[in-house]
């Protein structure tokens, strides 16, 4: 374990304490363009809800801040696509990678439709309004797919997501799905694609966090039925596609596992844009589960444990005796020891450790691949757990100056709290290369 890198001179802020560094404000960044907020309201980008993401915007202001003159960049925890399709359109080509297979269809399915011609993506608008108008009748003539019916109880037993009603109705959609793409796989997989992104908001579950049953009270409102939450997806893809510019840089899915990435793609990358998993207990491959079922991607118990397993340890859950949590520099170990001491449970000390063995093999591995002087970009937001402060951000920094990075810049985003109240912050993150030999992490 090697020495703690310098401290970052620090001033005070609205009692807070950040890195004297940028502004959000001198990048030309809003608070809300570190979030989904405007991806839930933007073209193509709101096709699937995904509350961890960032902003188009985010990325295009990130790049001609640090990456003015980039022509590839790596994109090592792609989620829905936002950096891999922003840098496409600006011309810009990105190799990409993500562990949720759930999203990499969600990503390529969007990608595939923006490196069609307009003439094309205007055909397949037109088809999907002629699809829209059709389902209903295609679902009273259509048998709700036994599959998933046997799948659904070997992964789930009893748990009962969905009303019967509606889940009738999402196996009846996979059979109309299948049909289709057996003779047309775009329109298959928009349609597919506007399942999935109704899956959750037609179940008895609600993402807060991680995902979790609805309260009693939550359940008043009745949720839409799947065939109405479909048809307002489709029409939504249909006017989208009228107006999308298409990509003039190459986005492609390098690999699964962003540890991978220095194994799968060459050297001289000219830097990275990109926000890890949070190391906020969340479950992100359990958070996915119903898409992961409808996509036959989770037939049993245990296949959800599979894909977690090349996942960056950022969950309690997926923590287990084949975690490696053994700390990496000297503030990982002082975090893990206050956490042994006093969390409620033993797994988030290991979880904090295993976090930062994960991600010290990634930022490994990007650092082998990005030129000398290339930029690492990354989003991060710190922790809070049982009183005890998981400064994310700070240990980071101290794991990639260990590595030989050098610290640029650390922009304060904006404030966040955590689900006890206390104070936490989102930063940007940017380090410079200076690494000329390749380094190998175990």
């Amino acid at each position: 374990m090697k020495s703690s890198p310098r401290q970052l001179s620090l001033i005070f802020a609205d009692n807070e304490i950040i890195p004297k560094s940028k502004t959000a404000a001198e990048m030309d960044i809003e608070p809300l363009d570190a979030t989904f907020r405007d991806s839930n309201r933007a073209p193509l980008h709101s096709w699937f809800p995904y509350l961890e993401g960032y902003s188009p915007r985010f990325v295009d202001r990130v790049r001609l801040e640090y990456l003015p003159n980039a022509r590839r960049i790596i994109e090592p925890f792609a989620g829905s696509g936002t950096t891999p399709i922003a840098l496409g359109q600006s011309g810009v080509d990105c190799a990409y990678s993500e562990a949720n297979p759930a999203m990499a269809f969600v990503i390529e399915t969007k990608l595939a439709l923006l490196r069609a011609t307009k003439q094309d993506r205007t055909r397949i608008s037109e088809e999907l309004l002629s699809l829209d108008r059709a389902i209903p009748a295609l679902m009273s003539t259509t048998k709700p797919d036994k599959e998933l019916a046997e799948t659904y109880l070997a992964a789930f037993g009893s748990s009962r997501f969905f009303e019967d009603e509606a889940l009738d109705q999402v196996r009846t959609l996979r059979t109309i799905a299948d049909q289709i793409l057996s003779t047309n796989t775009m329109l298959g997989n928009c349609l597919t694609l506007a399942i999935l992104a109704s899956l959750i908001k037609t179940s008895q579950l609600k993402r807060a966090g991680d995902l979790r049953f609805k309260t009693p009270k939550e359940l008043l409102t009745k949720p839409p039925l799947p065939i109405e939450a479909v048809s307002a997806r489709l029409q939504s893809q249909a006017k989208d596609l009228l107006n999308l510019p298409g990509l003039t840089g190459n986005a492609w899915h390098a690999c699964n596992a962003a540890a991978d990435l220095g194994d799968q793609i060459d050297d001289g990358w000219d830097g990275v844009i990109t926000s890890p998993p949070y190391l906020n207990g969340t479950n992100y491959i359990r958070n996915a589960r119903l898409e992961l079922w409808f996509l036959r991607l989770v037939n049993k118990k245990g296949d959800l444990r599979e894909i977690r397993d090349i996942v960056i340890t950022s969950g309690i859950n997926d923590v287990d005796a084949q975690t490696k949590w053994a700390p990496t520099t000297i503030g990982v170990e002082r975090t893990v020891k206050e956490l042994t001491e006093h969390a409620y449970d033993d797994r988030i000390a290991k979880m904090v450790g295993g976090y930062f063995h994960d991600m010290r093999k990634v930022m490994a591995s990007l650092q082998n691949r990005v030129k000398v002087g290339g930029m690492i970009c990354i989003d991060i937001g710190d922790s809070m757990y049982s009183g005890i402060h998981v400064a994310t951000d700070d240990l980071l920094v101290e794991t990639a100056e260990d590595l030989g990075l050098r610290t640029v810049d650390r922009v304060h985003l904006r404030k966040r709290n955590s689900n006890g109240g206390q104070l936490l912050r989102q930063q940007l993150l940017v380090f410079e290369n200076l690494n000329r030999t390749r380094i190998v992490e175990a």
